[in-house]
């Protein structure tokens, strides 16, 4: 099966830069605990299809809570391959071991069959005419009403679609992508799936779809209705560096605050960062990256929606050649070590908003009256962190596991791998 877009080409698309003065307003929500539903992951081959032929991956061993369902082969044309037939082995596997080990699930609705497509020969991610809209809203509804009903009380939420384009937007308008028809189209099966879900399992959540490269697509689907029928705002916070990514999300909730939804939780349902080498022709938007830098990039990220009240972070993808936790050997590397680090940094703490510096960036934890403080830096000529009068540092815990606990350093020279220090008065208050 064709696997998903490289993550690089989700970075090629302009951004409008709001600068850094916009750290306040990305990070004005911090102040709140994290907990264990803040983490969520991608996993790809938990189960197979009947006769596939690779190795299935075991559940994963870091905490995670949240299970979303995309490049899992739980496509509506998986699940629905022919008009009548419907097979959900693969499914129900994903579904029935999320239950076990009690972590929510989140199920992206959408990838149309091609004998329910309106475009059936048009070129799609999975298959031809999988991007189209249904020609027959009709068969959206069966499926829609078939799955919540199937899944009633064990799955959480459904997200509409994963990054559709809008053909009414000029720069979309016979571009690939995931979704290829019109908001209006798209706008009704929110409103079907909605209604649907009142009817057959009002307790799960309905969220936006998942969209990518600019507010301009969610702004557009809240103003022509999409705000009443929706419990989540869905968005993937790909970004090639922490400037951009507090730019998005800054723009994110002006377009909640204009369109009334403050009120809902914002969902990071995919971010990731790939490993690319100098021997190999980089796509647009991608960098040389080697696995360690990955690392710290999605350390730093995880901090950063942390401090801007993200509700939820899925990363992308627990088994993924590229973006994974593993090697091709199957061994734990740079990636796997950082997320099980910022899980435990963040898992419990209550986050306060990012401070920049100088060129350092630091984010306060507290937890049962201790002060932690996560900190980084990607400039080389940063000078060194010191911690404010009356405090000292009194341990210090690097991204790759390394626990320093004496001499207390007075300074830190810090690199783009985020350390965690913990600092305590000094004796006297001197």
């Amino acid at each position: 099966m064709r696997r998903r877009k490289l993550i690089g080409a989700a970075l090629a698309a302009p951004w409008p830069r709001t600068g850094l003065t916009e750290v306040r307003n990305s990070t004005a929500h911090a102040g709140r605990e994290i907990g264990k539903r803040f983490f969520g992951i991608h996993v790809h081959h938990l189960a197979l299809h009947a006769g596939e032929q690779r190795a299935v991956t075991s559940w994963p061993d870091l905490p995670f809570a949240g299970l979303r369902l995309w490049d899992s082969g739980t496509l509506w044309s998986e699940v629905v391959p022919a008009r009548g037939q419907w097979r959900f082995v693969r499914m129900d596997a994903y579904v029935n071991a999320a239950t076990a080990m009690g972590a929510d699930l989140l199920y992206t609705l959408g990838g149309t069959p091609r004998w329910a497509s309106a475009r059936p020969d048009e070129p799609g991610p999975y298959g031809p005419g999988c991007a189209a809209e249904p020609a027959d809203l009709a068969h959206w509804e069966d499926y829609v009403r078939f799955v919540f009903r199937r899944y009633r009380g064990r799955i959480a939420a459904y997200e509409v679609w994963n990054e559709p384009n809008f053909s009414e937007i000029p720069r979309d308008r016979g571009a690939p992508g995931f979704y290829t028809g019109s908001l209006a189209v798209m706008l009704e099966m929110t409103r079907i799936a909605r209604r649907a879900l009142n009817e057959l399992d009002p307790d799960a959540r309905l969220c936006t779809p998942g969209f990518v490269n600019g507010p301009d697509r969610l702004e557009m689907i809240l103003a022509g209705g999409g705000a009443r029928w929706v419990q989540a705002i869905d968005y993937h916070l790909y970004a090639r560096d922490a400037d951009q990514l507090l730019d998005q999300i800054a723009e994110l909730r002006a377009v909640m605050r204009r369109q009334g939804v403050s009120a809902l939780p914002l969902w990071n349902t995919e971010f990731g960062n790939e490993t690319w080498d100098r021997s190999e022709a980089l796509p647009p938007g991608a960098t040389v990256t080697t696995d360690t830098q990955a690392a710290a990039k999605l350390a730093q990220f995880m901090v950063i929606n942390a401090a801007a009240a993200v509700d939820r972070c899925y990363y992308y993808a627990w088994d993924n050649e590229r973006s994974g936790m593993f090697d091709r050997g199957g061994r734990p590397g740079p990636r796997h070590a950082a997320m099980a680090r910022v899980q435990s940094w963040l898992d419990g703490a209550v986050v306060g908003p990012l401070r920049l510096a100088a060129g350092n960036t630091s984010c306060e934890l507290r937890r049962a009256g201790r002060l932690q403080v996560v900190l980084w830096s990607d400039s080389g000529s940063a000078p060194g962190w010191r911690p404010p009068g009356g405090l000292r540092i009194a341990r210090r815990e690097s991204l790759f596991g390394e626990v320093s606990t004496s001499p207390p350093a007075r300074e830190i020279k810090l690199s783009s791998e985020p350390v965690l220090i913990e600092l305590i008065e000094v004796e006297g208050g001197a």
